[in-house]
């Protein structure tokens, strides 16, 4: 909705234009006192002195009421009288000084003066009048006193310059009106700019709330994304360890069910899946948790049967040594589960054929120690640490090619348990992986 123009702000407005259209004047005037003093020195060159003293008086009036008045005054309109004032009685008073010529040059020059204050200075019509009655009355009174000749007066064009000068007296009107339109589309348009401002800026916000939304939901998937692999590689596993053993037999005439699982895995985890749809510039949320008394080492022997296939086809040993008496802890299973399973996964995928992990626990004070080493195989500190970038840091090409994300949700799912994960790592000496948690009693 339209609001209709301030009073305050059009009074400010108005008060700023009257200032800028003072302070032309103010300049126009010091022109004219220039130029009147040429004609002085051209037309009266016996007073020349006389009036270019009279000139630069007048000058420095004009800049002292200018400087006085625009400290105490709100609007100009005293000061524009003064300086038309001193303008005016410097051009009667010239003219009276002079010949026919002078009259014919000093009138216009008068005419002019009243119709450029008319013409810039808002004011309302009443100082427009003011101004004109009191033109008048210093002629009449001059000319009473003889300073002035009437008679060329009128003859060298008085009435002319004096019907000009009645005439300019409806200009400031004219301005105000034409003044006032340009206020009023100035009122709206700033009008207008505030509330683009305001739709603009509530419109970012939203934008704002809407992506991270966006981003929040994209990470959820991303997680569910890596969690879901993990799970489907786990199923994996399992088939490879079927038909390692030879426990599935295929009976005549019966579906092959372990061949469909298997093609329904290799399309869930191919290259043309979901998975590669999500964007990876997020941030994790903080998942809901569903605490319970969990015992770590069940979880360590349980996620150590996943990795049976890989283990074997690689000939690495898996050394547990679960020592720690007190091991149960106070989490949320699933997301401990997951948290062991990929601090596994990678010790795995860091190793090399016929290398030894040893898996210790113990405890201390009030913790309990989980320790994942391996000692044979090293891998360079500064490339463990890009492992555990950010989440919002890895993208789709780093996840597919095992380049990290699981060891980044594993020290974030071990943080959200009030846990703590410290990790190392030398080309020469190895790695481990450290995990403490708070034992319950």
């Amino acid at each position: 909705m339209e609001r209709s123009l301030s009073h305050s702000f059009f009074s400010e407005e108005l008060r700023l234009q009257m200032w800028k259209a003072s302070n032309k004047l103010i300049w126009g005037s010091i022109f004219f006192l220039i130029f009147v003093s040429i004609l002085d020195f051209l037309l009266i060159k016996d007073l020349y002195v006389t009036f270019t003293m009279l000139n630069l008086a007048a000058l420095a009036l004009i800049v002292l009421c200018n400087y006085t008045l625009t400290k105490i005054q709100q609007k100009p309109m005293w000061l524009l009288h003064m300086v038309f004032i001193i303008l005016i009685f410097l051009f009667l008073y010239s003219l009276s000084l002079t010949n026919e010529i002078g009259y014919h040059l000093y009138l216009p020059l008068i005419a002019v003066t009243f119709v450029t204050f008319n013409s810039i200075a808002i004011w309302p019509i009443a100082h427009s009048v003011f101004e004109f009655v009191l033109l008048c009355l210093l002629i009449i009174g001059l000319s009473y006193y003889n300073i002035i000749d009437f008679d060329l007066l009128v003859e060298s064009g008085g009435y002319t310059a004096l019907a000009i000068a009645a005439v300019s007296i409806t200009f400031p009107s004219i301005k105000l009106l034409s003044l006032k339109d340009d206020i009023t589309d100035t009122y709206k348009q700033k009008q207008k700019i505030k509330q683009l401002t305001i739709q603009n800026t509530d419109l970012e916000k939203e934008i704002e709330t809407r992506t991270t939304q966006v981003k929040r939901n994209e990470n959820i998937a991303k997680v569910f994304r890596h969690d879901l692999k993990n799970k489907l590689g786990s199923i994996e596993s399992l088939i490879e360890l079927i038909e390692l053993e030879d426990r599935y037999i295929l009976q005549s005439g019966q579906n092959d069910y372990l061949k469909m699982i298997k093609n329904s895995l290799a399309d869930a985890t191919g290259e043309n899946t979901f998975f590669k749809h999500f964007n990876e510039e997020v941030t994790q949320e903080q998942a809901v948790l569903n605490r319970s008394i969990v015992d770590l080492h069940e979880l360590v022997t349980t996620n150590g049967y996943k990795f049976f296939e890989k283990t074997t086809s690689q000939n690495i040993q898996l050394k547990t040594d679960l020592k720690a008496k007190n091991s149960m802890i106070y989490v949320d299973k699933n997301i401990a589960d997951v948290a062991i399973y990929n601090l596994m996964k990678y010790a795995l995928d860091f190793s090399k054929n016929n290398d030894v992990i040893a898996i210790t626990t113990r405890n201390y004070e009030h913790l309990i120690i989980l320790e994942i080493v391996n000692r044979t195989t090293g891998i360079s500190m500064t490339e463990l640490e890009s492992y555990f970038k950010n989440i919002n840091d890895y993208n789709l090409k780093e996840m597919q090619q095992n380049k990290g994300l699981g060891l980044s949700i594993s020290k974030n799912h071990i943080e959200l348990l009030d846990g703590h994960l410290r990790y190392s790592a030398s080309n020469t000496l190895g790695f481990e992986f450290l995990v403490e948690f708070t034992f319950s009693s």
